[in-house]
């Protein structure tokens, strides 16, 4: 890879009808788009796996290209090796009306707002911004994820080395609301974890035998803030 950057890129963007994918390189002096391929959109039934798409548009700017970017079991070959492979690959989708996506964090000024603010430099759509201090009782929560059905819950909260029991409390409420995904009924839905590292054996012991978890860098793994108490949350007992 060059000093200066990825020698190629490979981008993907999974529209509502079309999924498309485009290859940049490095050229020297300068980036440049060298191929495009193009498929349907696998968003809906049968297939339900937008997954299909993307792979057949890579697939197709291969033979445009007459180079390989994916092995024989479809993953991406990095890095670049010759004509074989890329150095970096990023994607984007606005399928099913674009990335839906609700936010969940202890503080809603502090946590809560980074994972806001991380989720909009994404490209989602953020639904709502669940927090412990939000206002709403436990039960008001799960009412609302359930209702919204979000397509990903990005949560975040604690810096690292902080307590870790309002975090468990967090996925506990993710996890009783039983988000069910719009599209692909048969997929878990996708749950990022970017809060204390501490805790990410404890949110995937709570959260990971009914989401689809994925662990991350934490928002803020370190603050200035003074320390800070939480409210107590209302009881989740439903007995």
């Amino acid at each position: 890879m060059s000093r200066n950057g990825p020698r190629t890129i490979l981008a993907t963007d999974v529209g509502s009808t079309t999924t498309k994918a485009i290859l940049i390189e490095n050229l020297g002096s300068e980036y440049r788009l060298v191929g495009r391929g193009e498929m349907p959109t696998t968003v809906e039934a049968p297939w339900e796996n937008v997954m299909i798409g993307v792979r057949k548009s890579i697939r197709r700017l291969e033979e445009l290209l007459e180079r390989r970017f994916l092995d024989p079991s479809g993953r991406l070959i990095r890095p670049a090796a010759g004509k074989e492979g890329v150095d970096y690959y990023v994607s984007t989708s606005s399928a099913g009306g674009g990335l839906q996506m609700m936010v969940a964090g202890l503080v809603s000024t502090i946590s809560a707002a980074s994972a806001h603010r991380a989720a909009l430099g994404a490209g989602a759509v953020v639904l709502d911004v669940i927090a412990v201090d939000d206002g709403r009782s436990t039960s008001e929560q799960i009412s609302r994820i359930t209702e919204l059905r979000p397509d990903i819950i990005l949560m975040s909260g604690g810096v690292d080395g902080g307590s870790v029991s309002y975090i468990a409390a967090i996925a506990e409420t993710i996890v009783q609301a039983n988000p069910q995904p719009r599209f692909g009924a048969t997929y878990k839905l996708p749950l990022v974890y970017a809060g204390n590292r501490d805790a990410q054996d404890l949110v995937l012991g709570v959260a990971g035998s009914e989401l689809d978890v994925h662990l991350v860098e934490n928002l803020r793994p370190a603050t200035t803030w003074r320390t800070w108490a939480p409210p107590a949350r209302p009881s989740t007992s439903f007995s």
